[in-house]
């Protein structure tokens, strides 16, 4: 159904964002981000407290990441960049200058994480346009939004009918063109209860309209309409919703949180009170003395020395301190930590067969059991997902286009999207094969091969690597062409070994060498033959 920002639709939409329910989902979400962006620590102190509220301060904290060594695991689609394939060779190139120019591959990396930790992700498209030497400059804005900082509304059947952002009180906003995600965005899911208002922007696909929510003098809630003076209407600039929601499960509810931040807490409160009786190995002070005998506070340590009174009451036992050795079984705690976090490994698709040693520390252990993890299933999976995503980001570019007055700059139906296999999981010669076969298929640009073998090539140096090529392989015939004396056999074998020093498979003096003892050549025609000093081995193409 088409949604209408009615004040009925408004209000209703709004009393479920400020629901109890809503609110603890973005807590918890929130809390989420902060266990994995660092401040894992807090919850685990809060997490000792609750067990030990008497004695947690003497508690060694741990806040060892396994949150963030899973999550960054299982989030390599995007680590190498796939190949995205118009109809035509300019709209191809057209639009993956887009793509490299505003950066939409490191935006996909944090998507990537994003949906590796909360189970769901949104990625917002937005376009910019600022006036420039009386030149319109467009810029586009990619940017990947955590679960707490946005609510939805679905229809029944999953698809994404309206956006709402969360916005504090103190951010103006003055229309589409900077309404898009703030740095303040990240309050959202700890926005203090005693805040006078909040601001929610709007979001359908005819529709743009930004309401404040505040309480008068009784108590009831307000909801007011601010008017944005570039878009008094309150239409959606874009003509399209410019969101791309992606869900673990297409149910119209939120999914249900990941238990993976939580697990990480106990895992570390476990460690905590591992850590703690490794500590207390030195022994547990023990004092005798008579029933009516007064002691002052009593303090003890490696380094600490004591004084104890004696009864006056010579019938009295002597006043005694010793020292009791606790024993705790470490091993059996250790293994039930381990035990403990393979299950966290299996629930989270994770191969956890291999067993840490022992005699191995845990945090090297659990770190290449982590690096030898097949997640490669895992990987192709959510690059399947993330296939939809792409489709619809070209989608939501080609109708901005079109609503700019350029409806000739992209007119493929659909995108092709090719994801390479994780570097990690693929030798050189199935690199060489993937090439081959990308080759084979016509989805390759002759510069592209370039970057398939170095990923930190941009376009432009791609293209003058290929230029680089092309000059080598033409001073070599040209050289070649001065000597009637070679046959074709000849050449072809001249050819192969000026390929093999440009592909780095001999060093450039052997095939120097090579050419001067086995064909004759002078030194000074083989040096001209032979790539540079400065030449870079690449794959020849």
């Amino acid at each position: 159904m088409d949604y209408q920002l009615t004040q009925e639709f408004v209000f209703n939409t709004i009393n479920e964002i400020e629901s109890n329910q809503n609110k603890d989902r973005k807590k918890k979400e929130f809390a989420s981000w902060q266990i994995y962006d660092g401040n894992l620590r807090y919850y685990v102190e809060n997490k000792v407290k609750q067990m030990y509220p008497k004695t947690w301060e003497s508690y060694t904290i741990s806040d060892y990441s396994v949150i963030k060594k899973i999550v960054d695991k299982k989030s390599q689609s995007y680590k190498e960049s796939p190949i995205r394939k118009l109809d035509t060779d300019q709209e191809t190139q057209d639009y993956q200058d887009i793509m490299s120019e505003f950066r939409f591959n490191q935006a996909m990396r944090s998507f990537d994480r994003v949906y590796n930790q909360h189970k769901y992700a949104l990625m917002a498209v937005f376009l910019e346009k600022e006036i420039e030497d009386n030149k319109v400059k467009k810029e586009f804005k990619f940017i990947p939004l955590a679960p707490y900082e946005y609510d939805l509304v679905r229809s029944q059947d999953g698809s994404l009918e309206a956006v709402i952002l969360s916005y504090p009180d103190d951010y103006v906003i003055t229309g589409p063109e900077s309404d898009y995600i703030n740095a303040t965005i990240s309050e959202a899911g700890q926005q203090d209860e005693a805040r006078g208002s909040k601001v929610y922007a709007f979001w359908t696909e005819d529709e743009h309209k930004i309401f404040k929510v505040s309480k008068d003098d009784n108590g009831s809630k307000r909801i007011e309409y601010l008017e944005i003076p570039e878009n008094p209407q309150g239409i959606n600039p874009y003509g399209v919703l410019p969101f791309v929601y992606v869900p673990s499960s297409y149910d119209p509810n939120y999914p249900v949180n990941s238990p993976l931040p939580y697990q990480s807490i106990e895992l570390n409160a476990l460690m905590s009170v591992y850590l703690t009786s490794g500590n207390m190995q030195i022994g547990q002070l023990v004092l005798k003395y008579p029933a009516d005998q007064e002691i002052e506070m009593v303090t003890s340590g490696l380094f600490t020395g004591m004084k104890l009174p004696q009864s006056k009451n010579p019938d009295d036992p002597d006043t005694e301190a010793d020292y009791i050795s606790p024993t705790p079984n470490l091993s059996g705690h250790r293994e039930s930590i381990l035990t403990y976090l393979s299950m966290i490994l299996d629930e989270q698709g994770i191969n956890s067969n291999q067993i840490i040693n022992p005699n191995e520390k845990f945090t090297s252990g659990f770190d290449r059991l982590l690096s030898s993890a097949d997640l490669q299933g895992i990987i192709e999976a959510n690059q399947d997902l993330y296939h939809t995503v792409e489709q619809q980001v070209y989608k939501i570019i080609k109708k901005m286009h079109i609503n700019e007055g350029e409806a000739g700059k992209f007119r493929s139906e659909n995108i092709q999207v090719i994801y390479r296999k994780p570097k990690i999981l693929v030798s050189d010669r199935e690199k060489l094969e993937n090439l081959k076969l990308m080759e084979d298929l016509g989805v390759l640009l002759e510069w592209q091969k370039f970057q398939i073998v170095d990923p930190n090539l941009s376009d432009e140096q791609a293209r003058e690597r290929l230029e680089m090529k092309k000059d080598e392989k033409r001073k070599a015939l040209e050289a070649l062409s001065t000597d009637d004396a070679f046959n074709g056999a000849q050449v072809t074998s001249i050819v192969e070994v000026v390929e093999k020093v440009a592909n780095g498979t001999i060093p450039r003096e052997s095939g120097v060498a090579i050419l001067v003892a086995s064909f004759g050549i002078s030194e000074e025609n083989a040096n001209k033959m032979i790539p540079g000093a400065g030449f870079q081995p690449s794959v020849v193409p």
